[in-house]
């Protein structure tokens, strides 16, 4: 049976400090309750969240239930070992080495190196910086795709940091995303024939105007879909903007290179095909 910590067995309670997506201004402590843990946990940790009354005045009324992500380093599938690399559990000692390092302005790490297997301090600075980056390429493309906001990537809600349960002795405090939830399928877990070609061809304009609004997910697959509702799909979103490329200071013509690189629509059409999907018409 999957180990899975207390504090995100359903049930349990987080206590969260978020600001609105929409308006950062102001930073309220919200209370939540867990109702369902999305296992096994890669990256972020993806909970069901109900959130407790009474609601604050930046989240809507009409709908208590969101998509908690929760980018601890703590409970990363890769410290598990890789092919490539060995276990690396994680230590509060080691964790909190790496955070004092940073203090003292001693972070010269960057995330796509690889530590040797000996530096616990080491592991724990790369795995704090890759869901660092990962929360920062997320947040920055939900404002990019503001348009698409719950027509075809969730609605975000708010940003901001999981408050630590009591005592807390760690340095690290990990931040959060509260999505809109969809309540469907993945694209790979549906009959093809359920699919109609009309969904089929939003997803690839879903796909199209996000390389337009200057993001590309970089991480498409079909887990990464979700088709609402459940019973007959009517329309796509797509999900988990961890990988994602953010347009920040390209030209028109340097973006335009990118997009034609990286070629997303022809990817998810390749993907349609491979799941004998229609999106003829």
């Amino acid at each position: 049976m999957l180990y899975l910590h207390p504090i995100y067995q359903p049930g349990a309670q987080i206590s969260l400090n978020l600001r609105s997506c929409a308006d950062d201004k102001t930073e309220r402590n919200v209370q939540a309750t867990v109702a369902k843990a999305f296992t096994p946990f890669t990256m972020s940790q993806v909970l069901l969240v109900d959130i407790n009354p009474p609601i604050p005045d930046n989240l809507p009324v009409a709908n208590a239930s969101f998509i908690l992500k929760v980018y601890d380093p703590r409970f990363l599938q890769h410290r598990k070992g890789t092919k490539s690399s060995a276990p690396h559990p994680w230590t509060l000692a080691a964790e909190n080495t790496a955070a004092r390092r940073r203090a003292f302005g001693a972070n010269t790490f960057l995330p796509t190196w690889w530590p040797d297997d000996a530096d616990a301090a080491g592991w724990e600075e790369y795995y704090h910086g890759n869901l660092q980056q990962m929360f920062k390429n997320e947040l920055s493309a939900y404002t990019r795709l503001l348009p698409l906001q719950g027509q075809s990537v969730p609605l975000c809600h708010a940003h901001g940091t999981l408050v630590l349960p009591s005592p807390a002795k760690r340095m690290v405090v990990p931040r959060v995303l509260l999505l809109s939830y969809v309540p469907g399928p993945s694209l790979r877990s549906v009959n093809p024939s359920r699919i109609a070609p009309i969904v089929a061809r939003g997803l690839l304009d879903t796909i199209r105007a996000m390389g337009q609004l200057g993001v590309i997910h970089d991480d498409l697959r079909s887990d990464n879909v979700l088709l609402s509702p459940s019973d007959e799909p009517s329309r796509a979103f797509v999900i988990d903007f961890g990988s994602s490329e953010v347009r920040a200071h390209q030209t028109d013509d340097e973006w335009d290179w990118t997009l034609a690189e990286n070629d997303e629509p022809k990817l998810m059409e390749m993907m349609l095909d491979k799941l004998h999907i229609d999106h003829s018409g």
